[in-house]
């Protein structure tokens, strides 16, 4: 999947399962933010934690 994501220029991955530690490695290499355990209240961040804002970091202007 890491991959398919990197050949099509997908810079965020997101899963609800783990991702395995290959997957991580590339993500990284890659420069591919992996996010897996996707639920509705919570995530974890695998790779690209720069790129993933908590909601109290989100500028009031982004929320409509």
């Amino acid at each position: 999947m890491m991959g398919k994501a990197a050949r099509m220029g997908v810079p965020f991955v997101v899963s609800r399962t783990s991702p395995t530690s290959l997957s991580v490695a590339l993500a990284e290499a890659w420069n591919i933010t992996l996010v897996g355990y996707a639920r509705r209240t919570s995530m974890n961040v695998y790779a690209g934690q720069e790129r993933v804002l908590r909601d109290e970091e989100v500028p009031n202007d982004a929320n409509p």
